[in-house]
């Protein structure tokens, strides 16, 4: 059942088991589990519940109809771009489906270096096998990848870099390419058409249009939440009250964290907030001689892993190179250059291509919080992770010139062009600065971290938290470091497992 807020003409109390914040890869997952298992769920979740026909395929109104913030929220430095859904079924309705497994050695440094014992590959493969099957992943072919992505695989594979072609959980997919937008054709295995369905005919209740507020808790017990209607019969804003024996807060690492600060909950060791990792992603463009048209197809269709560096020790470092493009508006916003320069720029989007450059960050931020508005996020990059990033701009634009490109534009502010392939100089000497390049972050992760040491960590290897009990977090806040690759399957994973302890232990938490 998904309750029609229009409907809300008084206050509203509810009653369940469980009560999920969020309805994102993480909680949807969580929902999906426990209502199958036959516990009573409430999930909530601040975005509107949209269907395919409202996925209209124009960007001024999609943006702020899907996304936090119109996909503008930004550091306090301005220096990345926060891009997160705000809708049923989270980012994964305007997410790009890739389906990539977490790395064997993200997963044991994590469990050796933070004390969590059981997360290795293979303990969490049955959970992972359970979440691929249920989304419907598979591998995409050869004759999927479009003109852009053709690109990165023809100047990678001359240049004799690695590279595989991506799982993804598209059905049918017609290659419209309006993955950023949501999908009218219904062909994605987002939450919004798997797991929440799957959760209501299970008996969950989904709440959209309503902004938790704070976490109840009874003798350091959670035992609900309380929140605000966004939307309501008589346009005022109505409370909701969610009595539950458990809740799963599973809002994002942006939101989680200001939830539980708003909610007085206990950070005795000062980790709430912490930890953050964005993976930044920045764009490097080019100019070919015949058109590509890179927002037609899948717009994610190869991936090059040959700069990926993972460890076990360290989780490692280094880079993705991913084809990346965008529909006029989120190009535009990118591109470098001002006035003429940028409008000569647009005048050959057709012809442009892009290689999206996502990190594998060691750069840790923070939150700072603020009662009456979002968090303030300060994050600036390390050195470390400012020469991988100089490094993967070479590299990118190496792949490009390999490719058959005429000019390379990097990243900047101001228009910055390579001529010819192997002029790279230019890169190492402007080198990385503040607000320049702008980064954009699809995938914050780590600010209530997991961990056996409570004084290093906010939760538990099953993401229950140290200090509340029966409060679980099941998003990307509980990663330790950077999970080095698209977070999806890795969330929804954890919160798989995370929802089958609890299942497990159900005398325990439900009595």
């Amino acid at each position: 059942m998904i309750l029609d807020t229009a409907t809300v003409d008084s206050d509203v109390a509810l009653e369940a088991d469980v009560c999920v914040v969020g309805s994102g890869a993480g909680g949807a997952a969580a929902a999906r589990e426990l209502a199958e298992a036959g516990r009573s769920v409430v999930v909530v979740e601040d975005g509107p519940y949209l269907r395919s026909a409202d996925f209209v395929q124009r960007e001024e109104v999609m943006y702020p109809r899907l996304y936090r913030e119109g996909g503008t929220a930004a550091t306090a430095d301005y220096t990345v771009l926060v891009s997160q859904g705000r809708v049923v079924g989270g980012s994964t309705v305007p997410g790009f489906c890739l389906c990539v497994r977490p790395p064997r050695a993200v997963l044991a440094c994590w469990e050796r270096t933070f004390d969590l014992p059981g997360l290795g590959y293979e303990a969490i493969h049955p959970h992972l096998r359970k979440v691929e099957k249920q989304i419907g992943v598979r591998r995409l072919a050869p004759e999927q990848v479009n003109a852009n992505g053709a690109k990165l695989l023809v100047g990678s594979e001359r240049l004799g870099y690695r590279g595989f072609f991506p799982f993804h959980n598209r059905n049918g997919c017609l290659g419209s390419g309006y993955c950023a937008l949501g999908c009218t054709y219904d062909r994605k295995g987002d939450m919004l058409t798997t797991y929440l369905p799957a959760a209501s005919r299970a008996g969950a209740v989904i709440v959209p249009d309503c902004e938790v507020r704070e976490i109840a808790v009874h003798a350091g017990r959670a035992v609900g939440v309380e929140g605000v209607f966004r939307r309501s019969r008589t346009g005022e804003a109505k409370p909701l009250k969610v009595r539950a024996k458990v809740v799963v807060l599973a809002a994002g690492a942006i939101n989680s964290p200001r939830i539980w600060h708003r909610s007085r909950l206990p950070d005795q060791a000062d980790q709430v907030g912490r930890n953050l990792r964005l993976q930044p992603h920045v764009a490097v463009v080019a100019l070919y001689p015949e058109p590509v048209e890179g927002w037609r197809g899948i717009p994610q269709s190869y991936v090059v892993d040959e700069f990926l560096a993972l460890d076990e020790r360290t989780a490692g470092h280094g880079y993705l190179l991913v084809p990346t493009f965008a529909h006029p508006v989120a190009v535009a916003s990118v591109l470098p250059g001002y006035g003429a320069a940028h409008r000569e720029l647009m005048t050959l989007y057709p012809r442009l291509g892009a290689i999206g450059i996502f990190l594998h960050d060691h750069t840790r931020g923070r939150l700072e919080f603020d009662d009456n508005g979002p968090p303030a996020v300060l994050y600036r990059l390390d050195g470390t992770d400012e020469e991988q990033l100089l490094d993967a701009m070479v590299k990118a634009s190496e792949v490009s010139f390999a490719a058959g490109a005429e000019k390379v534009f990097l990243p900047y502010n101001e228009m910055v062009t390579l001529g010819k392939r192997g002029a790279y100089e230019l890169i190492r000497d402007r080198g990385i600065r503040a607000n320049d390049p702008l980064f954009v972050s699809y995938q914050p992760q780590g600010t209530l971290r997991m961990g056996g040491d409570p004084k290093r960590s906010v939760v538990n290897g099953v993401g229950e938290a140290h200090a509340v009990k029966n409060l679980f977090v099941a998003d990307a806040s509980v990663f330790p470091t950077s999970v080095a690759v698209p977070a999806q399957i890795t969330v929804m994973t954890l919160a798989t497992r995370t929802a089958q302890h609890i299942i497990t232990n159900a005398t325990r938490y439900f009595g």
